[in-house]
C-alpha cells in the first residue's frame, strides 16, 4: 500500500498549501491580475466537502441490496474539487490588423478563457474499509477470469464471432479495463479552453466549452447538448449541476440578425458543431459496488453464478459501448431566438445527442477465452438521438411571475424492454438459464436487439420574487417552481418498456420480464426551489422539493454561511423516499454534507 501513502502525503501537501494560499489572501474577493494593464486574470473555486450517511443501506431483495452496505453515521464522501480558471482580454493585441489592410477582421472583441477541473476523494484512503475493498475486487481477476467478479471495458467494438480467444484483446479490440479509483476517487481534466473572437453581428467561440439550450433547475432531463457527469448519482442532487455538466471541444457561432423588424426584435441565430474525429465524450459509466453512489445493486457476476450454478459457468463482461471517434459521430445543432411583442422570448433548435442514459444490450454466452465462457452485455452509449426544441419565456403580470415553457421531442432514443435486450421471457421464466443463452448470436446475429422510442419531454416553470414580512422584514424570496414530463410515444401493451435494466428492490432472477422496473408511458415530477437572505446576505437559506407523480420524493435543505466574500460554509441535507423508482432508486442515500469554500472571484 506504498502508493496509497505517497497519493494521500501528495494530497495533505496540496491540502497545506491551499491553506497557505488562503491565508495569505485573506481579503475581501476578487481576482489576481497577472498583468499591469489587468488584462489577464486568475479566479478559482476551491472546497473541501464531507458527507456523512443519514441512513443505512436497504437490504430487501438478495441481489438488489446497495452495495457497498453503508451504515447511518459512517463518512462517505470527502470530496476536495478545484476549478481554477484564468480569462485574458487579447483584443488590444489585434491593433496591428486596423493598419495592415485587415480592418475587415480586426475584432471587436478577441478574449481566452482556460479552466481546470478536478477532485480527489478521500474514502478509498482513509474512509470505511468495504468502499476501497469493493472497489478493488471490480476486475480483481482480469486477466484470467476465475468467475468471481464482474469485468468492466469501456470501447466500441465486440468481436461478433465466436473465437477460442487467448486474450481479451481479441474479444473487445480497442476497449480499455475501467479502473473505479480513477472514475470515483480521482479525476483531472481540462474544463474549458477557448477563445472569444466578435464582430459587429457575428461571435465566434472556439475550443472547450459547455452549450445548455434546455432548462435544467435540478435534474435535466430537457438539457442534453452536453453530457453529465453520474458518477455522483443524480445530477444537481449530489453534485451542483455546472459541476456535473462535461464541456465538448466545439466550434460555435451566433449572428445577430436584427435589433427591431416589427413585433419582433433582438433576433439572432446560432449554431454548434462537436467534431467526432475529436471528442465523443458521453462521461463515463457508473461502476456497480465500487462507490457509495453506484446504483443499486450487487456484482452481476453474483446473479450469473445464482442462474449459471453448476450447469453453465460464465465470467460476466460488461463493455461500455462509446462511440467511435469518427466524422459520422459529430454532434451539431442550430437555434434561433427573437423577442415577440417585447414580451415574449420565443426560440426554437434542432440538435443531436448521444443519450445520457445508456441501455444494456446482452450478447449472450459467447467467446470462449482460454477455456472460460464469457457472459457479455453492453451499454449502448453509442447511438445519436435528433432532438427538435420550442421554447417561451415571459412576464405573466396577473401573478407577477415569469413563466417558462418548452417542448422538446427526442426523435428514436435507444429503450430498453426485456424481451428485446435481454432476451427474457416468458420461457426464461420456467427456465432461467435462458437468460444466459437466449441472446446467443446464430448464424453470427444476436436475436436480441436495441428497441427505440421517441419521447416529448416538457417543463412549465414558474420563477417569483415575493417578500413575506413575518419570515424576513429585509429581504425577498425567490422562488422557482416546475413542472416537468416525458410522454413515451411507442408505448403500447406490445411494447412495454422498463427503467434501463433497474432490477426491482426485491426481485425475483431477473429471469421475468416483471422482475424489472416499469417505466410509464407518461412520467411526471414537479420540483420547486425556495431561498432568502439574512443578516445583510451573509445567511442564505435554501430548500429544493422534487415529487414524482409516483410518489418518489427528494428533499435537499441548504444553509450558506458568507464568512467573509471568500470563504463559505455550505450545511446540506438530502431525504430520498417513495417508490424504488427514478430518484427513488437511491432512497436509501440520505446524507448530511458539510462544505468549506474558497473562492478567488
Amino acid at each position: 500500500m506504498g502508493w496509497t501513502k505517497s497519493l494521500r502525503a501528495r494530497w495533505c501537501q496540496v491540502g497545506i498549501l491551499v491553506s497557505v494560499v488562503g491565508v495569505g489572501l485573506a481579503r475581501p474577493a476578487g481576482a489576481i491580475y497577472l498583468d499591469e494593464d489587468q488584462t489577464i486574470s486568475l479566479r478559482s473555486r476551491i472546497y473541501s466537502q464531507a458527507s456523512i450517511r443519514a441512513t443505512d443501506s436497504q437490504a430487501l431483495g438478495e441481489l438488489s441490496q446497495t452495495t457497498p452496505i453503508t451504515k447511518s453515521g459512517q463518512l462517505v464522501q470527502n470530496r476536495n474539487f478545484f476549478n481554477p480558471e484564468l480569462e485574458a482580454k487579447l483584443t488590444r493585441y489585434t491593433d496591428w490588423m486596423k493598419t495592415n489592410g485587415m480592418s475587415f477582421l480586426a475584432p471587436d472583441d478577441f478574449s481566452a478563457r482556460l479552466a481546470a477541473w478536478g477532485f480527489y476523494d478521500g474514502i478509498y484512503d482513509y474512509g470505511s474499509s468495504q468502499f476501497q475493498r469493493t472497489a478493488a475486487m471490480v476486475n480483481s481477476t482480469y486477466p484470467n477470469p476465475l468467475q468471481k467478479n464482474a469485468f468492466y471495458f469501456e470501447g466500441y467494438a465486440i468481436t461478433d464471432k465466436t473465437v477460442n480467444a487467448t486474450s481479451f484483446n481479441q474479444v473487445f479490440p480497442h476497449a480499455s479495463l475501467q479502473n473505479p479509483r480513477d472514475i470515483y476517487g480521482t479525476q483531472r481534466r481540462v474544463n474549458e479552453a477557448y477563445v472569444n473572437y466578435s464582430k459587429g453581428p457575428l461571435f465566434v467561440r472556439v475550443g472547450k466549452q459547455a452549450i445548455s439550450w434546455g432548462e435544467s433547475d435540478t435534474i435535466a432531463i430537457l438539457d442534453q447538448n452536453n453530457p453529465f457527469d453520474f458518477t455522483v448519482a443524480a445530477p444537481g442532487l449530489f453534485e451542483d449541476l455546472d459541476e456535473a455538466r462535461i464541456p465538448l471541444w466545439t466550434v460555435r457561432t451566433s449572428y445577430n440578425l436584427f435589433d427591431n423588424w416589427g413585433p419582433l426584435s433582438s433576433a439572432f441565430v446560432e449554431s454548434y458543431w462537436v467534431p467526432g474525429q475529436i471528442d465523443t465524450n458521453t462521461g463515463y459509466l457508473p461502476i456497480l459496488t465500487a462507490s457509495p453512489y453506484s446504483p443499486p445493486g450487487q456484482d452481476p457476476q453474483t446473479l450469473v453464478d445464482n442462474l449459471g450454478g453448476k450447469i453453465i459457468k460464465a465470467q460476466f463482461v460488461l463493455l461500455d459501448h462509446v462511440p467511435q471517434q469518427t466524422f459520422g459521430n459529430s454532434r451539431y445543432g442550430f437555434r434561433t431566438q427573437a423577442i415577440v411583442n417585447r414580451t415574449y422570448t420565443v426560440s426554437a433548435w434542432y440538435y443531436t445527442a448521444f443519450p445520457s442514459t445508456p441501455v444494456p444490450l446482452s450478447h449472450g454466452i459467447q467467446n470462449k477465452l482460454n477455456g472460460t465462457n464469457l457472459f457479455i452485455q453492453e451499454t449502448v452509449h453509442n447511438q445519436l438521438t435528433p432532438v427538435v426544441g420550442l421554447g417561451n419565456t415571459f412576464f405573466f403580470d396577473p401573478l407577477d411571475s415569469i413563466v417558462r415553457m418548452e417542448a422538446e421531442y427526442f426523435n428514436r432514443e435507444p429503450g430498453f424492454i426485456p424481451q428485446a435486450n435481454l432476451g427474457v421471457n416468458a420461457a426464461s421464466e420456467k427456465n432461467p438459464l435462458g437468460v444466459l443463452t437466449n441472446c446467443n448470436p446464430v448464424q453470427g446475429k444476436s436475436p436480441c436487439y436495441i428497441p427505440h422510442a421517441s419521447y416529448l419531454r416538457w417543463e412549465l416553470g414558474l420563477d417569483r420574487f415575493f417578500f413575506l414580512r413575518a419570515l424576513n422584514p429585509t429581504n425577498s424570496f425567490t422562488w422557482v417552481t416546475a413542472f416537468v414530463g416525458s410522454y413515451n410515444m411507442d408505448e403500447t401493451s406490445q411494447k412495454d418498456f422498463r427503467y434501463d435494466g433497474q432490477l426491482k428492490q426485491n426481485p425475483g432472477n431477473g429471469a421475468s420480464p416483471n422482475d424489472y422496473v416499469n417505466q410509464e408511458k407518461v412520467e411526471m415530477f414537479a420540483q420547486t426551489h425556495l431561498q432568502s437572505d439574512y443578516m445583510h446576505g451573509r445567511l442564505t437559506p435554501s430548500g429544493t422539493i422534487i415529487v414524482n407523480a409516483r410518489g418518489t420524493y427528494a428533499f435537499q435543505g441548504d444553509l450558506l454561511y458568507r464568512w467573509t466574500d471568500w470563504l463559505l460554509f455550505n450545511l446540506d441535507y438530502i431525504n430520498i423516499g417513495g417508490e424504488f423508482a427514478g430518484v427513488g432508486f437511491f432512497r436509501d442515500r440520505d446524507q448530511v454534507s458539510l462544505r468549506a469554500t474558497y473562492q478567488l472571484n
